[in-house]
C-alpha cells in the first residue's frame, strides 16, 4: 500500500491506526524534537538543559518497547511528569519568550488519547483531566515564574530567540493538527464499524436464523410497500406435507433439517428480486413480481425440487414433499386479500391430496 492509499484509507476510516503505531510514531516525533532542543540549549549555553534533552530523548526511545508490550500506563506516567519538568526547567532556564510553555497544551490531547487505550478507561480519562488541569496549572505558574524572575542564560539575538519560538510553535500545531486529524480518522471509523454493525444486526432481526429466510415481520414490510406501488404481483403460499408426523415420528432435530432441505429447494427456484419468508412453523410465503402463470410455474418448480430432495435421517431415507396455493394482487384490493387468497388455494391443495399447486 502506498502512501497515498494509507492516508486516503485513514481519512475515510477503511485503515485503522494501531495504537501501536500511533503511540511510536507520536513518541519517535518527540523524541526528535528533543534532539533538535539539545543543539537549541547548547546554544543558549545550558549545559544542564543540554544533557536533560539527552535525557529525554533516552528517555522516549526507552519508551518504545514499552508500547509493543502494551504498558501504555508507564508511557503516560513517563510523559505526566517529563514534558510539565522540561517546561518549567526550560523557562526557569530561557525564560518565556522562547515558547517552550506551548508544550503544556500541545500535550493535553495526548494524555486523553492514550487514556483510551489504558486497561481502565474510566479511570484512565479522570487520570488525564488531572493531567490536562495540571498542565493549565504549570503554564500558568510557569508566566507567572518568569515575571517576577529573571532566566539564568540570556542570549542577546533575538533572532535566534524568534526562531526557537515559532520552531515550538510549529511543533505545538503540529501534534495539535496531527491529533486532530486521528481523532476525525477514529471517529470515521468507528462510525464505518457501528454501520457495518448495524446492517449485520438489521440482517440477523429480520431474518430467521433456521432457513437464512426473512422473518414475518420483515415480510410485511415488503409487501407493504409492493401493495403501494400499485402493480401486480403475486405470492406463493407453500407448506411442507404431513410436518407434524415427520416430527412426531423422527423428532423435532428431523424437522430441523427438513426445514434446511425444503429452503434451499425453495432458493433455488426464484430469481434474485423474489422475497422468501419463512411464514409460520413449516410455511413459506414468497413475494414475486410475476404475473399469476408465472408465479404457478415457479412454484411448479419448487413442488418438483422439494420432492426430488430427500434426508437422510439415523439410517432413515426420508421423503418431503410440498403443497402450494398461489394467488395474484389485485392493486385495487388489499394485499391481506391476496395473502388470504393465496392461503386459501394452499388448503384446496391439502385437502384435494397434497403435494401439488393450486392457483
Amino acid at each position: 500500500m502506498n502512501l497515498f492509499s494509507a492516508v486516503s484509507g485513514v481519512i475515510n476510516g477503511t485503515v485503522k491506526i494501531s495504537d501501536r503505531k500511533k503511540y511510536s510514531a507520536i513518541t519517535v516525533a518527540i523524541a526528535c524534537v528533543h534532539i533538535l532542543l539539545v543543539f537549541i540549549f547548547r546554544t543558549i549555553g545550558s549545559v544542564p538543559m543540554t544533557i536533560y534533552n539527552m535525557c529525554s530523548v533516552a528517555g522516549y526511545l526507552m519508551c518504545l518497547p514499552l508500547i509493543r508490550r502494551n504498558a501504555l500506563g508507564w508511557v503516560f506516567a513517563y510523559i505526566c511528569v517529563e514534558v510539565p519538568l522540561h517546561s518549567f526547567l526550560a523557562i526557569y532556564t530561557a525564560g518565556w519568550d522562547y515558547g517552550f510553555a506551548m508544550y503544556l497544551i500541545a500535550i493535553v490531547p495526548v494524555g486523553f488519547d492514550m487514556s483510551f487505550a489504558l486497561k481502565n478507561p474510566v479511570r484512565g480519562i479522570k487520570i488525564s483531566v488531572l493531567f490536562g488541569l495540571l498542565s493549565f496549572f504549570m503554564f500558568i505558574s510557569c508566566r507567572m515564574f518568569s515575571y517576577y524572575n529573571t532566566p539564568l542564560y540570556r542570549v542577546d539575538n533575538e533572532f535566534f530567540v524568534q526562531t526557537v519560538y515559532f520552531f515550538n510553535m510549529f511543533c505545538t500545531f503540529v501534534l495539535l493538527l496531527v491529533y486532530s486529524f486521528i481523532f476525525a480518522s477514529e471517529i470515521i471509523s468507528a462510525q464505518t464499524v457501528l454501520r457495518k454493525k448495524n446492517t449485520e444486526l438489521a440482517n440477523l432481526a429480520a431474518k430467521d436464523t433456521l432457513t437464512g429466510f426473512y422473518n414475518r415481520r420483515k415480510m410485511h414490510e415488503y409487501l407493504v410497500n409492493a401493495a403501494a406501488g400499485k402493480r401486480a404481483f403475486s405470492l406463493i403460499m407453500s407448506d411442507i406435507d404431513n410436518f407434524k408426523r415427520l416430527n412426531d415420528t423422527y423428532g423435532h432435530d428431523c424437522g430441523d433439517e427438513a426445514l434446511k432441505a425444503v429452503s434451499d429447494a425453495c432458493r433455488s427456484c426464484v430469481s434474485d428480486g423474489d422475497r422468501i419468508c419463512r411464514w409460520g412453523g413449516e410455511e413459506f410465503l414468497i413475494l414475486t413480481n410475476r404475473s399469476l402463470e408465472d408465479a404457478a410455474d415457479t412454484a411448479e418448480k419448487i413442488r418438483s425440487a422439494v420432492e426430488s430432495c430427500h434426508i437422510v435421517f439415523n439410517g432413515s431415507d426420508i421423503r418431503i414433499t410440498m403443497t402450494l396455493g398461489v394467488s395474484e394482487f389485485d392493486p385495487s384490493s388489499t394485499i391481506d386479500k391476496a395473502i388470504t387468497a393465496a392461503d386459501q388455494n394452499l388448503y384446496i391443495g391439502k385437502n384435494s391430496g397434497k403435494n401439488r399447486v393450486v392457483k
